[in-house]
């Protein structure tokens, strides 16, 4: 009878894979990498939303995806994909929220909630340009990018153990991330959709206050 180390590295290659890398094959390792350099440059592109050297966050991602396959456990972790792309993801906003304003200024004007993302041209110069942020309340399948953003921050925050949303707010955070509208997490929870907004701009305001602070 097959170990199960035998027929996991048999159905998930990329666990074989890991294990060579982990025991010094730069080969194994340099395969991974390219195989799931993907996960990297998605985040990349999601995270460059205000204009900057996307470079920098495709470093910081490498970084996340070198230390995943170095730290993969078949036994303790998802599929190595998943894991990946956790470790991708941690290491670009831990790179945010430690990096130096003006020596990394390019990852500090990345992903900033406040910066603008959109605007209407036939509205004047004095209309307001919509943000990162102002997208929290608007149907979530309309700006996918925004969700991503949202999303991995609100599971950074809550992996670190990090005591920031009230009960309400996680409640809505966790419809919300699943795709529902505003309104039909009202429904979903029993509470008005002025209940619901209001926790969502708290959401949002704590999501970028724990981004920058």
């Amino acid at each position: 009878m097959l170990k199960k180390e035998l027929i996991n590295s048999i159905e998930n290659p990329e666990i074989q894979l890991a294990a060579e890398a982990q025991a010094g094959d730069a080969l194994a390792e340099e395969t991974l990498i390219r195989n799931y350099s993907g996960i990297v440059y998605k985040k990349a592109r999601v995270y460059f939303m205000a204009g900057a050297d996307a470079e920098d966050v495709v470093q910081e991602g490498m970084i996340g995806l070198l230390k995943a396959v170095r730290s993969y456990d078949a036994d303790k972790n998802a599929s190595f994909g998943t894991y990946a792309e956790r470790c991708v993801t941690n290491q670009i906003i831990s790179a945010i929220r430690s990096a130096d304003r003006i020596k990394h200024k390019p990852l500090n004007t990345s992903v900033s909630l406040n910066k603008p993302v959109s605007a209407d041209a036939s509205s004047g110069a004095d209309q307001q340009e919509i943000t990162l942020g102002d997208t929290l309340s608007t149907n979530p399948a309309d700006s996918p990018d925004e969700m991503l953003i949202i999303k991995d921050v609100a599971y950074y925050i809550l992996n670190n153990g990090d005591n920031v949303f009230s009960d309400l707010e996680m409640k809505v955070l966790s419809e919300y991330i699943k795709g529902f509208t505003s309104s039909q997490i009202a429904e979903r929870l029993g509470k008005s959709s002025k209940s619901v907004d209001n926790a969502l701009q708290r959401t949002r305001k704590k999501v970028n206050t724990y981004l920058w602070k």
